[in-house]
């Protein structure tokens, strides 16, 4: 009788063993899932935050490549007689074509992100993928602007060691390469301006997904067609319109 009770015993505290090894494992097993969905989580809202820097950022750009652009096309509007611009008003389109305001952009929280085990675990592919290619697109065009437009600004601007405002100029429409870069990105005629509404719908549309979803899932094949349309809707809007208007009102308040 006592072998019996003390087997019963010996059973019933190794059940105990075994139940609290398991039930350790298991507060275990749902701390460390708890605590990876709260990185995860705090790391999307760092994406989140450098990509409203970042399109910040792109509005700058933007602001300074249309008001440079503007005073490119007024140059090739009045090539043939660089006299019909007023001293003053040249003077002023000197003074921006001459301007560098240069300053790089950094993507570091999606690089961590992308680069850590988190992304690897998140079971969400579909906003990884969104995530990509936004994160794609912007690296592209801020290479555009800083190899196509800043250095080659740069590079060509430089050469030109003219403090005479109409002597930069007409020296500058004597060479090929000016005009063209002239050309390049005048306000009507550049393809650039698309690149801009583009990155911004981009950019719009992924921090739309992460602050609708706060456990970050989605349906990517619903959202598709929703994308297509919030992308066509910055198309179609005013906003190039309204930005032409501003730069041609500042450059006129500095003349």
């Amino acid at each position: 009788m006592k072998n019996i009770n003390k087997k019963s015993g010996f059973f019933i505290n190794l059940l105990g063993v075994i139940l609290g090894i398991l039930l350790t494992f298991g507060v275990n097993s749902l701390w460390q899932k708890r605590e990876e969905k709260k990185r995860t989580s705090e790391m999307l809202i760092l994406v989140r935050n450098e990509l409203k820097d970042t399109k910040e950022w792109f509005n700058h750009q933007k602001k300074i490549l249309k008001r440079d652009g503007y005073v490119y096309k007024k140059i090739l509007e009045a090539k043939n007689d660089l006299t019909s611009i007023p001293v003053d008003t040249l003077n002023v389109y000197h003074k921006h074509a001459q301007k560098f305001t240069i300053n790089s952009h950094t993507i570091s929280a999606w690089q961590i992100f992308q680069n850590s085990e988190m992304i690897q675990k998140m079971k969400d592919k579909e906003l990884v993928i969104r995530l990509a290619e936004c994160y794609s697109a912007i690296i592209l065009l801020h290479e555009v602007i800083m190899k196509d437009y800043w250095d080659a600004k740069m590079k060509m601007m430089s050469s030109l060691d003219i403090d005479n405002s109409f002597n930069f100029f007409e020296n500058a429409l004597k060479k090929n390469e000016y005009v063209f870069f002239f050309n390049l990105f005048s306000l009507d005629t550049s393809t650039i301006w698309n690149s801009f509404t583009t990155i911004e719908a981009f950019i719009d549309y992924t921090i739309l997904l992460l602050d609708r979803h706060g456990n970050y899932r989605y349906d990517m094949d619903v959202n598709d067609n929703e994308f297509e349309t919030f992308l066509k809707t910055k198309f179609d809007s005013v906003f190039l319109k309204k930005d032409t208007i501003e730069i041609t009102k500042t450059i006129s308040d500095e003349k």
